[in-house]
């Protein structure tokens, strides 16, 4: 069973089925949308209206609070629209099953999007296995469009979507307006 064919396709039935658990696949390289060239994010940043950084140098993303000090940024993940919690402390970005699952079934998470299952250890200490994906589009607060974004599955319904490192690594900078009640990326 050390197929890769076979690993995959196991998710993929088990997905269809209504197991939790399942995770994605990995690609190296993160790219921003500027068509019709795949551009490296250092490049370019795509801003569709004007705000903080007019120079492209910094894009402005409004956020919600929630519970006191919780960040929570609108994400697009291949045209679904969900609202994610930021999270330094996050090692990657991470979805639910219900996610990943609604995404397939929309014909918006494909077997090559799957990379492989991975062991990550939560907050509270405890270790999970989770399925590493590969979201094609990513797009913060409609105005920021990512590609090839390692996330990963995770089977406990009741856990937030996080936006972890897998994205922030690829900024220079963030930071967070409470005043305006923006998050700056900045390249």
């Amino acid at each position: 069973m050390n197929n890769p064919k076979i690993l995959i396709t196991s998710f993929v039935v088990m997905l269809i089925s209504g197991c939790s658990g399942c995770s994605s696949k990995k690609n190296d390289t993160s790219y921003l949308d500027v068509p019709p060239y795949n551009v490296p994010i250092e490049e370019v940043l795509e801003q569709k209206e004007p705000g903080y950084g007019s120079d492209l140098s910094s894009i402005a993303v409004y956020y919600t609070e929630q519970y006191g000090n919780t960040i929570t940024i609108p994400i697009k993940i291949n045209g679904m629209g969900l609202d994610m919690i930021y999270d330094t402390g996050a090692s990657s970005t991470f979805i639910t099953l219900a996610e990943a699952k609604y995404l397939y079934e929309k014909g918006n998470l494909a077997e090559e999007d799957l990379i492989d299952y991975q062991q990550y250890q939560t907050a509270n200490g405890q270790i999970v296995v989770g399925l590493r994906i590969n979201l094609r589009n990513f797009v913060i607060g409609d105005k920021i469009t990512l590609h090839n974004i390692e996330a990963v599955v995770i089977e406990n319904q009741q856990a937030p979507l996080l936006l972890g490192q897998s994205v922030m690594k690829l900024f220079r900078e963030i930071s967070v307006d409470r005043e305006n009640k923006v998050v700056k990326f900045s390249k």
